[in-house]
């Protein structure tokens, strides 16, 4: 059997919701950074996480396993350590559906923070705790992304919303948490990927959009229409947005066609119904994240597509929607999808409000080294395929 464990963290989870569907958990420990020595992260979880040291994304995961079992894996913390206590953060979506994407799974993260054999910080281990909140700037009750996915992302932001994954003293609602069954385990055995930032390369059109009295036949899709017993979900009475709806209401008035370079540094800026397509210049898979300045509240819609379609992004064109949302007060926001999705054109929509958007990037999930070493030749892509698999 796999020699894989953990030497102290046991797997956990907030009191009685390990079932619970489209659930979004904030995990942190604070612990003091070890002189000269090597600091790692060993962690798995269900469904998916994030992690953060002192603010700076450092991770994604888990990689993928049969189901039953879980993929540990293990990340190098050393370069993000700063001397004297640092914080690790670690968000988790319990998704508890079923998918061709993610096992449907009770929810749960292990991890823990190890120098040199020793235990700094674990859940439900030895050393400083892993703490929980429950956090609620992702919405629950929202539409699936697919019927072979889970759910979209729909975000309302408050202010500092993010601020407890790098301050210890912000505002962090403890929840307490269950210690859940040991759980079967698996190394990785799979390529850790570069998250490399990716700009769009050219700025391809900006315009106007209004909003339609009635859409007198929305197109609904059946991740949608067909929740129930067999596609597990929120029923469509019981959402409490419907961004798949509401973007159809929104027609373009007035589109300028311009398809000029786009630099790193520029500054789209976007009033009330307005937007701007970008284009990133290939296809890329990877989270999608900005820095926007809102000057009112704002309401922003990010939505994708691999191809464009008669110029435009046509964002439910494989039935599949393509919506990143978020409602915003007045202020700064760093923004970036928790989920990893394929595309080259990237459509920024503001519906209500006025906002700046810059540092627009997708950080790639991929290893770019290994899929070159697997497509080098025949021989040598199925002898990689067998070390790594």
């Amino acid at each position: 059997m796999w020699n894989i464990q953990f030497m102290s963290a046991k797997p956990i989870w907030p009191q009685n919701m390990e079932s619970e569907k489209n659930l979004f958990v904030g995990f942190r420990a604070v612990f003091e950074s070890p002189e000269c020595e090597k600091v790692f992260l060993r962690v798995t979880a269900s469904s998916l996480y994030r992690a953060f040291v002192n603010g700076e994304f450092f991770g994604y995961g888990p990689a993928r396993a049969p189901h039953g079992w879980f993929r540990v894996d293990l990340w190098d913390l050393t370069p993000y350590l700063r001397p004297g206590n640092n914080v690790v953060a670690i968000e988790v979506a319990g998704y508890n559906v079923n998918s061709y994407y993610v096992l449907d799974q009770p929810s749960f993260l292990q991890a823990e923070v190890t120098a040199q054999g020793k235990v700094l910080a674990s859940t439900a281990g030895t050393g400083m705790q892993f703490e929980a909140t429950v956090l609620t700037e992702r919405l629950r009750k929202v539409q699936r992304y697919s019927f072979q996915r889970s759910f979209i992302e729909v975000y309302r932001l408050s202010p500092n919303y993010s601020r407890w994954r790098k301050d210890p003293e912000a505002i962090f609602p403890r929840v307490p948490c269950s210690v859940l069954p040991e759980k079967r385990l698996l190394p990785r055995r799979a390529p850790y990927p570069n998250f490399t930032l990716r700009a769009p390369l050219r700025l391809l059109s900006y315009g106007n959009i209004l909003k339609v009295e009635k859409v007198e036949h929305p197109r609904k899709v059946r991740s949608l229409t067909d929740v129930g017993p067999k596609l597990k979900g929120y029923p469509e009475e019981e959402l409490e947005k419907i961004p798949s709806i509401e973007l159809q209401s929104f027609k373009i008035s007035k589109k300028i066609d311009v398809d000029k370079p786009f630099a790193p540094t520029s500054v789209l800026e976007l009033h009330e119904k307005t937007f701007h397509i970008v284009d990133f210049g290939a296809n890329l898979t990877g989270f999608i994240g900005a820095r926007v300045r809102c000057k009112r509240p704002t309401h922003l819609y990010m939505v994708f597509d691999e191809i464009l379609s008669n110029g435009d992004v046509d964002w439910m064109r494989l039935g599949c929607i393509n919506i990143v949302t978020y409602e915003m007060p007045e202020g700064i926001f760093n923004i970036e999808s928790f989920e990893p999705y394929t595309l080259r054109y990237l459509k920024i929509i503001v519906t209500e409000g006025e906002c700046e958007v810059e540092n627009i990037y997708i950080r790639e999930y991929a290893n770019p080294d290994v899929w070159r070493a697997h497509f080098a030749s025949s021989d040598q892509r199925l002898n990689r395929l067998f070390e790594i698999y």
